[in-house]
């Protein structure tokens, strides 16, 4: 049985959706099974990953990062060239199949904020993703979701027949099995200019990260801890500058900007507190992340957060400015507290793998294949 899987979205650096595809790409190479492989990526190969027997790349002439160019190869392309490959099964690792496929799919769907928060979402997102996602989701034969919550969404909101969608949790880089040593947190300190003790946050720069209410909840704190805010300015985020200068911290913020991923356990295990004020997350990797580097957790109970974290961080609720400056004014020098959320933590983090959802995928091409 031969399954292609679309890895266009593989392009430039990689957040929430694309370190998922990597993931799973990663996990479906770590795992064995009677199917053939071919992943689709447009002019070269996007990931520099040793591949085993039975798991090879096909590029195509085309620019992934070029959006309509990347959507053109979706729905017109990629059933020319299923069909000439002889695939049997379409994975779509990211939200989207071609609308009028003639055979077998599945698709993977992480969220459904175009539908719940549109707001909160990039326009071009916006109007693509409610476009083709009520078209190409529910004649999809199975639907793989990374939590219960995200499932139920899909069900009501796509009309997806609840038998065909599949809970699969996300997984963990291996980059966060070791722990970083002294020195390399030190260096990492040094090249960002971090502060000795800080609360830090990870993430796309977006509206739906709820650093506003993060930055509303510091300027609360009259002795609140420095923050430091990690990751690239996505969209929607022009006003954040001015907020932060207005509720009078600006001298406790730093941006990092983009880090690495080789460098995200350092800058993990240089935080004191780690904190997630997401409105909502379908899935929510940044803060497992986080425990398995041992930093404690504050995280809001945005969407699928509460089934990621479980009981392993403090919980406050999406968009409270007063929970979460209570929270954090509270936790920041509870060190028993600290301790005890480390280590429950790591436990938490321990029970993601790459290579169980990399299993649960093999065994729904499958199904889409054969049937249940």
């Amino acid at each position: 049985m031969r399954v292609g899987i679309d890895c266009s979205v593989l392009h430039g650096r990689f957040s929430g959706v694309e370190k998922a595809v990597r993931g799973l790409i990663g996990g479906l190479a770590e795992t064995q099974g009677e199917q053939e492989l071919v992943l689709l990526c447009g002019r070269k190969p996007p990931l520099d990953l040793p591949l085993p027997s039975g798991m090879v790349w096909h590029c195509s002439d085309f620019d992934p990062a070029n959006r309509l160019r990347r959507i053109a190869f979706q729905q017109w392309e990629l059933p020319r060239l299923a069909e000439r490959l002889g695939l049997d099964v379409l994975h779509g690792p990211a939200y989207i199949t071609p609308v009028h496929a003639r055979f077998p799919t599945l698709v993977s769907v992480y969220d459904l904020m175009v539908f719940l928060y549109p707001d909160l979402c990039a326009r071009a997102n916006r109007v693509h993703y409610r476009l083709v996602m009520p078209r190409c989701v529910p004649r999809c034969e199975r639907v793989l979701v990374p939590s219960a919550i995200v499932g139920s969404s899909v069900v009501e909101r796509l009309r997806v027949d609840p038998a065909c969608v599949r809970v699969s949790h996300l997984g963990l880089d291996p980059i966060f099995a070791r722990s970083p040593d002294a020195e390399e947190v030190a260096s990492l300190r040094d090249r960002l200019n971090l502060p000795e003790r800080f609360l830090l946050f990870v993430g796309n720069l977006e509206p739906k990260k709820g650093l506003d209410v993060l930055v509303r909840a510091l300027g609360r704190l009259r002795e609140g801890p420095p923050l430091v805010i990690a990751g690239k300015r996505a969209w929607g985020v022009g006003g954040l500058d001015e907020l932060i200068a207005s509720e009078g911290i600006q001298d406790r913020v730093t941006f990092t900007g983009y880090v690495p991923d080789e460098d995200l356990p350092a800058l993990y295990a240089a935080a004191r507190w780690f904190v997630f004020p997401s409105i909502y997350e379908g899935f929510g990797l940044p803060p497992l992340e986080a425990m398995a580097s041992g930093t404690p957790v504050i995280a809001s109970d945005g969407g699928a957060l509460p089934e990621t974290t479980g009981d392993a961080c403090v919980r406050v609720e999406a968009g409270s400015v007063e929970e979460l400056a209570e929270a954090i004014s509270a936790s920041w020098g509870d060190d028993a507290l600290r301790e005890s959320l480390s280590r429950a933590g790591v436990v938490q983090a321990s029970r993601f793998s790459w290579r169980n959802h990399a299993l649960d995928a093999r065994q729904l091409y499958a199904e889409v294949r054969h049937g249940p």
